[in-house]
């Protein structure tokens, strides 16, 4: 459940949207190029047939329609991006919840949430470092089933020691063991990013998330 990490990258649906339109306008204008030229060449003794030539104009006009709406989708889906991109904007600055095995610990501490599959008597949250080596245990947290608790860490060792601020896994442990479970962290927006024609959230100290993938927002 770790944030994606992924690196900014441009999306390459543009060019591949465009790669379509371009054939679509070549062939319209070789089309209408051999029209014109069938026509101005023609056999005065044995000209195109009324029928035929409408059948060319249609094909012709069908090639037009296409390409036209092809051009319009590019603009709708150029616009739809533009409008996510706006409106996620918003969320730069601001706190929003995930879920994540990882949680930040800055000055004032760190907040995580978790949510169990089943209820328990007792659930344990098992904090480790970087390493994987466990650095404080809170024991004695509240077990109710599909409910989301939080929890607030200040930041300190089994002896009371500050721990550095960073980067720490969060792993839980039920008295009774019953169930599986998820859990969640908070992350600040630090900006907005696009990949493989995916728009990510950048998280502060790291990682990306989507949007959808969000259970809170502060």
């Amino acid at each position: 459940m770790t944030p994606n990490i992924t690196s900014p990258a441009l999306s390459p649906t543009s060019a591949l949207a465009q790669a379509p339109a371009n054939g679509l306008s070549e062939n319209y204008q070789s089309f209408l190029k051999l029209l014109v030229t069938q026509v101005s060449y023609q056999d005065p003794l044995n000209p195109v047939q009324g029928t035929e030539l409408i059948a060319q104009l249609a094909t012709l006009t069908g090639v037009e329609q296409s390409l036209k709406m092809n051009q319009q989708m590019e603009a709708l889906r150029s616009q739809l991006a533009l409008s996510a991109a706006l409106s996620e904007s918003s969320l730069i600055g601001r706190t929003v919840t995930v879920p994540s095995d990882v949680i930040e610990l800055g000055d004032g501490g760190a907040l995580f949430s978790y949510e169990l599959g089943g209820a328990s008597s007792s659930v344990t949250a098992i904090i480790s470092d970087a390493a994987g080596n466990p650095v404080r245990l809170l024991e004695g947290l509240p077990g109710p089933a599909r409910e989301m608790v939080s929890v607030s860490w200040d930041g300190t060792d089994a002896d009371g020691s500050p721990l550095p601020p960073g980067r720490y896994q969060i792993a839980l442990a039920s008295a009774d063991g019953v169930g599986g479970y998820n859990t969640y962290a908070s992350f600040r927006v630090a900006s907005l990013s696009f990949s493989a024609g995916r728009q990510y959230l950048d998280l502060a100290g790291g990682g990306a998330v989507t949007s959808d993938q969000i259970v809170r927002i502060d």
